[in-house]
């Protein structure tokens, strides 16, 4: 069961980019983000009913609830349509795959849990990758702006995974993320309100739009954040964090399959983050004990 999750994750969110790509021919980056928070509140809102667990908010959590809304999932959702529908699905994804990476140096600094020689040579080696996605962009014509943004979603994304470690870890993972996608909801759908969706060139692109923005929010956001939360519970955070290392794979052959342009530097570039991040979680990952069956009844 877990590895059909992990395969389901990798699936999902590896076309996620392609999703935004072709959302963003109909609608507004914003309006885009907004729509995929929507959706995902509204999958997780059923599962919360079903399972009869709503969440629970005290007055000190709110505050860092508001951290976590605005850098997992405020910015980051509004930028990579964004930039997506700029540079290409191929190009973001390479970012994201640093978040694990980006993780680790930030527990250093923020919870100061210090990573091994190991984990430090992964993040150094994987920054070097980084520079190269950089080197590689300038030398496509890439806007400097854009090349700041796409590496701003996996910052913010360690960012927001530090305050829940720290702020909220007494909170489910269902609730805390029916929450954060029902305050992001209610923050960005004012603000799309107010954005002018593009002319699309045919009805086609329209309803393609259309349904690839639904695609995005149910599935891409709602089901696949319950199966990630599902994975954490079943073999812990680590396993579950390794479905963003293969993530870029399937999104840069996604994006080759939509003519977009795939250099070689691009391709070398990850496969050096995705060993680096392999190489420092193949130590650290221990699959949990397998639990004891249950004794079986005898009659009297």
């Amino acid at each position: 069961m877990p590895y059909l999750l992990f395969a389901g994750c990798c699936l999902v969110w590896s076309v996620s980019f392609l999703l935004m790509k072709k959302a963003v021919l109909g609608f507004h980056p914003i309006t885009v983000a907004a729509w995929r928070v929507i959706g995902g509140a509204v999958v997780l809102a059923f599962l919360c009913w079903q399972r009869g667990a709503w969440p629970r908010l005290n007055r000190s959590q709110a505050g860092w609830l508001g951290v976590v809304c605005l850098l997992g999932c405020g910015w980051p959702y509004a930028i990579q349509p964004e930039v997506v529908g700029r540079q290409g699905s191929a190009f973001v994804a390479l970012a994201v795959s640093l978040v694990p990476l980006i993780t680790i140096l930030f527990s250093a600094i923020f919870l100061r849990v210090y990573p091994s020689s190991r984990q430090l040579l992964g993040v150094l080696a994987a920054f070097v990758c980084l520079g190269m996605l950089l080197l590689d962009g300038l030398h496509r014509s890439i806007p400097l702006s854009d090349l700041l943004l796409a590496c701003s979603v996996p910052a913010c994304y360690s960012a927001a995974n530090i305050v829940i470690r720290r702020k909220l870890a007494d909170m489910s993972s269902l609730g805390l993320t029916f929450l954060i996608m029902v305050v992001t909801s209610a923050v960005l759908s004012p603000l799309s309100l107010a954005q002018t969706n593009p002319s699309c060139e045919s009805p086609r692109d329209w309803w393609l739009a259309v349904f690839c923005l639904g695609l995005l929010g149910t599935v891409g956001t709602g089901l696949a954040t319950y199966w990630f939360n599902t994975m954490i519970q079943l073999e812990g955070p680590l396993f579950a964090g390794m479905s963003t290392n293969l993530v870029p794979i399937g999104a840069l052959l996604w994006g080759w399959w939509d003519a977009e342009h795939i250099s070689g530097r691009q391709v070398v570039a990850l496969v050096g983050i995705v060993i680096a991040v392999a190489w420092v979680q193949a130590v650290t990952y221990q699959p949990p004990p397998p639990q004891p069956a249950p004794d079986n009844p005898t009659a009297d």
